[in-house]
């Protein structure tokens, strides 16, 4: 598939993790002359492979990356590929025996999409999972927050979700939906070796088609001074419990 759509990347750990992860990607770089010592690696390799990269004032680089929030780098590169469902699926007829997925239904804030991924990319987590049309994009803010984990963890858009879902089940997948008022403790929960965590938004949680996937639910037990966590705090305990009960190595997935 041809990709035309560059974006504007920036935050030192995004850069440098866009720049170590698909190098091929990069078009040209931007940075202000407080980072030539932190880039000097970066810079190196543009220079050998006949890259761009300017050394612009301070003042400059928020109008350039559109953001004030860049850390003094931007590097412009193309997007990432997608992963079809085909090859995602074929990946995981492969996986190792502890996997443990995120389904994504109507999480559309970039900033707790970001939060999630650097959360996924700490416990070698490999996919994120959604609705194709409803997973948000991985934009420049999303990297950024992420810290390098947007490299680290794929997104898949599932133009059909339950016939992938079902298809991830048929291979010993257990999908468990997460509530903020009913299902088992977090903290009494034995987690299957095989797991899918369904995150609902905060303002409307799962919806009822994909919690009738599974008999199995979670939630975080609290004070009920509040109405629930915020969606990506509560992704981190659940992952983070999911990875207490089953600590594996890294996966390695493919990028596309």
């Amino acid at each position: 598939m041809k990709r035309e759509l560059e974006i504007k990347y920036y935050g030192l750990h995004a850069c440098l993790s866009l720049w170590e992860k698909r190098p091929q990607d990069v078009v040209r770089v931007y940075l202000e002359e407080s980072n030539l010592g932190v880039l000097k690696h970066l810079l190196k390799w543009c220079a050998q492979n006949k890259k761009a990269y300017h050394i612009v004032p301070a003042e400059d680089m928020a109008r350039i990356c559109e953001s004030i929030h860049h850390e003094g780098v931007c590097v412009l590169a193309k997007e990432p590929a997608p992963l079809s469902v085909e090859d995602f699926l074929a990946f995981m007829t492969k996986a190792p025996k502890k996997t443990c997925l995120i389904y994504l239904d109507g999480v559309q804030n970039p900033h707790n999409l970001g939060s999630i991924l650097r959360t996924c990319a700490h416990f070698a987590i490999p996919f994120v999972l959604g609705e194709q049309g409803k997973l948000p994009s991985l934009s420049a803010s999303a990297c950024r927050i992420a810290k390098g984990g947007a490299e680290m963890v794929q997104l898949v858009s599932l133009p059909n979700p339950m016939q992938t879902l079902k298809a991830l089940q048929k291979l010993g997948f257990v999908f468990i939906g997460t509530s903020s008022h009913k299902g088992s403790s977090l903290y009494r929960f034995n987690f299957p070796e095989k797991a899918i965590l369904a995150i609902g938004s905060e303002s409307h949680g799962i919806s009822k088609e994909f919690l009738s996937l599974s008999s199995t639910h979670i939630q975080i037990p609290g004070s009920g001074l509040v109405e629930s966590l915020n969606v990506s705090v509560a992704t981190s305990l659940c992952i983070g419990e999911y990875s207490r009960q089953h600590p594996r190595q890294h996966i390695e997935q493919s990028a596309g």
